[in-house]
């Protein structure tokens, strides 16, 4: 047991030893959040790896890394992404960058380049430049999970751009639950029958999907949060011209995902939704991890049958087949039996 625990000991020793000492340098614009909790957070898994607390407005963190990573600090309900690596890092927190480091250098660099990106296309490039370019160092394995997010690959197509990464990519969380999607995506891609999903409401009632999907109407479905800037755009310029025209002919349902209930009761206040919005009880990623969705908003037609006839387009896109099948439908009922199929028109919130 003795040299059990003496092996032991030199195991920790050594750990200690390893790596290259940092200290990060927080500074504040004022003394607001002074007495708050500063924490270091694994981008990756979302751990808490540290913590610090502002005083003078200043928060200090020091340690020891041995593989440099892309970490989130947060402090007073707000965030932002730098590296982690060795040597003296200073952070202006009211201008959101690290400096002090290659790396951060680097990483900053390419968070230029983003900013600059007019399409998510160019954006996809960028983050692969990223990855290619930096393999080896922490900023690697965030732009890989970032290429993957901006571009549509399949389990098999993940599979492939493994084979060529580094082995350790593999362990990955978010690489893992993006793999989990791709093939959950390929399982609700256009053409295939919906997949049911139930939500825990606010009101203690359990809403499923197939309450609205297969009920012999088309069905738009909208997976959004209060905080994301897009959806609400996507509400307001799109869905909200769509249902002023189509409102009785179609069933519009919101789906309140990754938010908190509170805040997207605030939001459908504040944005005049008319139609229905599935709300759970706390903050929910079921339906979004079903179908494989990892950005919102993400708008889904599904036919009266239940089928899905296009997922993940937005604006006029979404516009034209929303009205190329409508349409189609009203003509093709007109044909048969002279009537035009309506909708209930619900205006009720869950």
């Amino acid at each position: 047991m003795k040299k059990a625990l003496t092996i032991l000991a030199m195991v920790i020793m050594l750990a200690s030893c390893t790596g290259k000492k940092y200290k990060i340098t927080i500074t504040f614009p004022d003394g607001s959040l002074n007495g708050k909790t500063a924490y270091l957070t694994s981008y990756d898994t979302g751990e808490t790896l540290d913590s610090a607390l502002v005083e003078n407005a200043v928060a200090v963190f020091e340690g020891k890394v041995k593989d440099t990573y892309v970490s989130r600090l947060a402090v007073g309900g707000k965030k932002m992404s730098f590296v982690v690596e060795g040597g003296d890092l200073l952070i202006n927190w009211a201008e959101g960058k690290a400096t002090g480091g290659e790396l951060n250098n680097r990483y900053n660099a390419v968070d230029s380049l983003l900013e600059a990106a007019e399409t998510e296309e160019q954006a996809a490039e960028i983050f692969k430049k990223a990855y290619t370019d930096n393999r080896d160092n922490g900023i690697g394995p965030w732009a890989f999970n970032y290429y993957l997010m901006y571009n549509n690959f399949t389990a098999e197509q993940v599979d492939s751009l493994l084979n060529e990464a580094p082995a350790s990519y593999r362990e990955l969380v978010r690489v893992k639950k993006y793999k989990d999607q791709a093939k959950n995506k390929d399982l609700t891609a256009e053409g295939k029958p919906f997949t049911d999903f139930a939500v825990q409401c606010f009101d203690k009632k359990t809403r499923r999907l197939s309450d609205y999907v297969g009920k012999g109407e088309w069905v738009i479905a909208d997976f959004w949060a209060s905080w994301c800037g897009p959806c609400r755009r996507e509400i307001t310029e799109t869905l909200k011209p769509l249902y002023e025209k189509y409102g009785e002919k179609v069933t519009f349902l919101g789906i309140a995902v990754w938010d908190e209930p509170e805040d997207t009761f605030n939001a459908i206040q504040d944005l005049e939704i008319p139609w229905e919005v599935i709300i759970g009880t706390k903050k929910i990623e079921e339906p979004t991890n079903i179908y494989g969705i990892l950005g919102i908003p993400h708008l889904i037609l599904f036919d009266p049958t239940g089928k899905i006839v296009s997922r993940g387009l937005q604006g006029e896109a979404f516009v034209e087949v929303v009205e190329k099948n409508i349409n189609e439908t009203v003509k093709s009922n007109i044909r048969r039996n002279g009537t035009r199929v309506v909708g209930n028109g619900k205006r009720n919130i869950h």
